[in-house]
């Protein structure tokens, strides 16, 4: 275990230049790119980490060689800002984009905002789901998983063709960005194998396909009904026209929440090969997990301070924050 001094702020896409014993900004940062060099000393803050000194397994293969802990727990990064001043607030954001490639000198993926969220990525309220699982997870109560035929990247849909199929189902599942994938209870298999093969015509299995990428937006869409966090309601939405509510599906409880994951985010595309995996599994039978393709094209907020998990449909793209950012400096 070691200790050191971290700086988490600004937006990393310059570097500070030291000249004596002052910092000055490069050229990325002076066309606003960059926070100023003097927030490196109110961001910085001293955490404890733990190093490695072999890597093994999945540590020597995949693309990430190391793991940053978000659980809610003391030793986590964000929960180290907060107890040593660099966050006010308990709670941080994850925005994940879908790359077709990946690559070790650096792909953006997407955003982390610690201490909240921005709004900037957000292209929907943001809408809150109940926080339902152990003192450490970040987890929601699932009242239902929907298939939408026709697929649509929206939790609304964009046309009166895609009709939604229920599946009953009532559990805590828990929430993970460390897991690439979702593996749903096994005693959901049958029901949704049966649902997909009315739909599609075809067979759901996690084997490779070919199929061209029209084919892939017009295969359904999954829907999960969360169970809506009581105190975070906004009576002026209408449940019905605001994406991340589902009034459409559940005339009793329109103001739950509605998240999507579309084909583009639970296919899972290999360049190389120019084929699909589906990454959606069906192997639980206890402690089923909702991974990170399960979050992507979504800002969601993780908030220990509230018990809350807030859902927002986003593209997290930063580059464009940035570049925006920049242009609007120049003007």
């Amino acid at each position: 275990e070691s200790t050191d001094f971290v700086y988490a702020g600004g937006s990393h896409n310059g570097t500070f230049v030291q000249i004596g014993d002052e910092y000055n900004d490069n050229d990325d940062a002076k066309e606003g790119n960059r926070d100023s060099s003097q927030d490196a000393e109110v961001l910085e803050f001293k955490l404890n980490f733990g190093c490695q000194n072999t890597i093994t397994g999945l540590f020597k293969t995949q693309l990430a060689d190391g793991i940053m802990g978000m659980y809610n727990t003391p030793t986590s990064f964000w929960r180290q800002m907060h107890s040593a001043g660099a966050i006010d607030e308990k709670k941080f954001s994850l925005c994940f984009s879908r790359q077709t490639t990946a690559s070790r000198k650096g792909t953006e993926a997407g955003v982390m905002t610690l201490g909240g969220f921005d709004t900037r990525l957000q292209k929907t309220p943001m809408v809150y789901a109940n926080h339902q699982w152990s003192y450490k997870y970040f987890g929601v109560h699932v009242k239902a998983v929907y298939i939408r035929s026709n697929g649509g990247e929206s939790a609304l849909p964009d046309s009166d063709e895609q009709v939604v199929h229920k599946l009953d189902v009532s559990g805590g599942i828990m929430i993970d960005s460390g897991t690439t994938d979702t593996y749903l209870p096994l005693k959901l298999q049958h029901k949704f194998e049966a649902l997909w093969r009315e739909i599609t015509g075809a067979p759901y299995s996690n084997d490779e396909v070919e199929i061209s990428h029209e084919d892939l937006l017009a295969l359904p869409t999954v829907l999960f009904q969360l169970e809506a966090h009581a105190d975070s309601i906004n009576e002026e939405l209408d449940p019905k026209k605001t994406v991340g509510l589902a009034g459409l599906v559940d005339a009793k409880n329109p103001r739950d929440i509605l998240v999507a994951m579309p084909a583009t985010h639970y296919m899972e595309y290999s360049v190389e090969y120019d084929i699909y995996k589906p990454r959606i599994y069906f192997t639980q039978k206890s402690d089923a997990v909702l991974g990170a393709n399960f979050m992507m094209g979504h800002d969601i907020l993780f908030d220990a301070e509230k018990g809350r998990i807030g859902f927002s449909e986003s593209d997290c793209d930063y580059m464009s924050i940035v570049q925006n950012a920049a242009s609007s400096t120049r003007d």
